[in-house]
């Protein structure tokens, strides 16, 4: 469910909640096998675990 939300929202600007409670917000790049790559408002790139993604917050 969390692979087919974060694939429709590819080029739009989201926030992933993870297990341990952080959020990390980002543009979605793309879904690969099992990680999620974020691209950052600094232009950073962040790699997030799909398995440790609890929910998925579109802005």
């Amino acid at each position: 469910m969390i692979v087919h939300i974060l694939n429709r929202s590819r080029g739009k600007f989201v926030v992933l909640k993870t297990v341990s409670a952080e959020e990390i917000g980002g543009r979605v790049i793309k879904v690969n096998k099992g990680v999620v790559v974020l691209k950052t408002l600094l232009g950073t790139r962040i790699f997030v675990p799909i398995n440790k993604i609890v929910a998925v917050i579109k802005r």
